[in-house]
């Protein structure tokens, strides 16, 4: 997307496919607040979970990912208890 040259890829790998399921189920409820700014990919492949940044800025970028990487922290701690 040329109106959004900034990018990031991150790929987490997750001890099983269910488990990098219940991250992406966890994680993709929640919508990209600056939607028109940012696009956000998230994909489950097996038991890795890849997730796409596309922004305007590195501003942008920077926060989205960011958020998107405290929330992943949160899902995997939570996940880490049961």
């Amino acid at each position: 997307d040329a109106s959004k040259p900034f990018t990031f890829q991150l790929s987490v790998d997750f001890p099983s496919a269910e488990l990098a399921s219940f991250a992406y189920h966890a994680l993709v409820v929640d919508e990209e607040l600056h939607s028109d700014k940012v696009r956000r990919e998230i994909r489950v492949d097996d038991e890795c979970l890849h997730a796409d940044f596309h922004a305007v800025d590195a501003r942008m970028l920077r926060v989205s990912v960011n958020s998107f990487l405290e929330m992943l922290i949160l899902a995997t701690k939570t996940m880490d208890m049961f």
